[in-house]
């Protein structure tokens, strides 16, 4: 049977992120299956894609792909009040697909951003009991400090210890470079937890060549240095071009081209026309399936960072793109990045937001020989197919996918179950007492002393307890003082009781000692202890619960053999996740009046053993 992967991420194609289609098309081709939960393509200008409409739920197949759509705000403003609703719209949507909607997967596989995705996944987690790995893709806070999304220390402050609540909840973490991992060690995640596993690029769309450049594209006889992005903050590009500044005297056929668009462009044209630079030329953004015709037309290929900690970790995703067409690469940021292409030896780095030492590192890479920058050129290209490729990235993922799977199922914890107990049947007691008070009144009224039915039932690994409910049927006796039978003693008062369950309200009073669970085998007589085969006794190896999984999958309709399968399934499958299910359906079951009794009997006929 072939292991459930939950991809859950809120950007998804159509919209632009490497890690969406192809990557779960590359799972399938491995044996997976995947099924993707995301939410309605609005990435990134902040409007429904043309085709899509809003809705509560989209299933679409790609390609043997599954791809379920939860509805979203729909905004990318640069203001934190848009950004925020998007994020936590579709976290809520999503944790309400994942914990009641999706088919239970073997392992869910998160992208982070936004850090409400792995809150989402993090509960799916806890409730279904699956395992999660997260795929860090930006370090928040420091990401959100450094492009100065949030300002605000206290709210990034709560960043950061949800950060930290929701690395110790997940299984194990992906991060994009070995500085991730050390800051990541350093804030106290344990290191056998973190995985480094490389980003790949769009391969498809950086294959052969498909057409020709424009003429704007400088000619071969210029040494063209070129810069495909976004052109941000980030990116610093104005020391970039003081570099330029600096070699249109030095080497007058050494040019940047600047491809693609951003919040700094105009600004850096306008600097560059102050600057009367003729060295430098600005192209608009082009489709993604054409960026391969400029980087494979370019001479060298410029990777440049503002000089900041947070990057001085991060490899820029272009940085395997220009590896992966086989390019000399200029790389201007600090740390891993610069680390990864000294040691496949395909290019030249500099210092970044350094004008000096990008000019120096141009200089060298255009003094190079044709044979050292072809070299460069095939380091970088073997580099990126043995470390950096989709098909080595998606293996990797598919190990810790297959291993993962493979662990013990996250056990909830009794603790946390009990405390569930407690606080529910508190409440329930508090918020039910006036039905209560009603029903007591009813009792002795139409029956008499006493109001409730006590009797002595078997609990926790057949312990007995005195378990409490509402009486429901009359004192009668024959000639020899033998109980009459249940249908002769039943009142039509005791019928509505026990056909609405209010019967069972008492039961909370047991919950809150402890001698019972809301969700749990139901507890039967001390007398069919010894009759029960020793799969049937695992049935005490839980506490017995006020409602449970036979009483939602037929109640006394069922036969006793299938009842005790059904809760013999309960302890081996138990979650708190279950147990929501069951209490939402127990409502259900209520309501409808389904299984109230054994055909031809009043409840259930009497347990012999026989059916063992």
């Amino acid at each position: 049977m072939a292991t459930r992967v939950l991809l859950l991420t809120q950007w998804f194609d159509p919209e632009p992120t490497f890690k969406g289609l192809v990557f779960a098309r590359e799972l399938v081709r491995q044996g997976f299956e995947v099924e993707v939960l995301t939410g309605f393509p609005n990435y990134p200008g902040g409007k429904i894609y043309q085709g899509y409409k809003l809705k509560l739920l989209q299933r679409e197949e790609i390609d043997g792909v599954r791809v379920t759509r939860v509805p979203l705000y729909p905004s990318h403003d640069q203001g934190a009040v848009g950004r925020v609703l998007n994020y936590v719209s579709f976290a809520a949507a999503s944790l309400i697909y994942g914990l009641f909607g999706a088919r239970r997967p073997d392992v869910i596989y998160a992208y982070h951003p936004p850090l409400t995705v792995g809150i989402s996944a993090a509960l799916i987690r806890l409730f279904r009991r699956v395992p999660v790995v997260y795929d860090i893709q930006d370090m928040w806070p420091d990401t959100l400090r450094a492009t100065g999304m949030f300002s605000n220390t206290n709210a990034l402050k709560v960043v950061s210890k949800v950060c930290d609540w929701v690395y110790r909840q997940v299984d194990q973490l992906v991060v994009l470079s070995p500085g991730f991992k050390r800051l990541l060690i350093e804030r106290g995640v344990p290191k056998d937890k973190i995985e480094v596993i490389y980003n790949w690029c769009a391969e498809d769309a950086l294959g052969a060549p498909r057409g020709v450049v424009p003429t704007s594209f400088p000619d071969r006889e210029q040494f063209r240095i070129l810069f495909a992005g976004n052109m941000g903050k980030a990116q610093a590009l104005d020391a970039v071009l003081q570099s330029a500044q600096l070699l249109q005297q030095q080497a007058a056929s050494i040019t940047f081209v600047f491809l693609g668009s951003g919040v700094e462009v105009q600004r850096l044209q306008q600097q560059a026309a102050e600057r009367q630079l003729t060295n430098v030329t600005f192209l608009p953004p082009v489709p993604m399936a054409e960026v391969g015709n400029y980087l494979n037309a370019a001479d060298a290929l410029l990777v440049h960072l503002r000089k900041d900690p947070l990057f001085s970790i991060t490899i820029p995703s272009k940085t395997q793109a220009y590896m992966a067409v086989g390019k000399p690469i200029l790389m201007a940021v600090d740390g891993d990045a610069a680390d990864l292409v000294c040691d496949s030896g395909c290019g030249r780095v500099a210092e970044s937001e350094n004008p000096q030492a990008i000019a120096d590192a141009a200089l060298a890479l255009h003094d190079a020989s044709q044979e050292e920058r072809q070299a460069m050129a095939e380091n970088a290209r073997q580099f990126y197919q043995e470390r950096l490729s989709l098909r080595v990235g998606a293996a990797r993922f598919g190990e810790l996918f297959l291993q993962m799977a493979s662990k013990p199922k996250v056990r909830l914890l009794p603790a946390f179950k009990r405390l569930f107990d407690i606080l529910a049947s508190a409440f329930g007691l508090l918020l039910l007492f006036p039905v209560i008070l009603i029903v007591a009144w009813l009792i002795r009224r139409k029956l008499g002393s006493p109001v409730l039915f006590r009797q002595i039932r078997p609990g926790l690994n057949g312990k007995p307890f005195e378990m409490i409910k509402f009486r429901t049927m009359r004192d009668a006796v024959d000639a020899h003082g033998d109980p009459l039978p249940d249908s002769e003693r039943m009142t039509p008062l005791g019928h509505f009781l026990r056909s609405s369950s209010l019967d069972e309200l008492p039961e909370l009073w047991n919950v809150l000692k402890g001698d019972m669970s809301l969700v749990g085998p139901r507890p039967l007589l001390m007398e069919y202890l010894p009759l029960y085969s020793p799969e049937q006794y695992r049935r005490h190896e839980v506490r017995p619960g006020v409602t449970g999984w036979a009483q939602v999958n037929g109640r006394n309709a069922l036969s006793w053999e299938e009842k005790f399968k059904l809760d013999v399934w309960y302890v081996d499958n138990r979650s708190l996740w279950l147990d929501l299910k069951i209490i939402f359906l127990t409502i259900k079951a209520v309501v409808v009046r389904d299984g109230i009794s054994a055909k031809g009997e009043a409840t259930m006929p009497k347990f012999t053993g026989r059916q063992s």
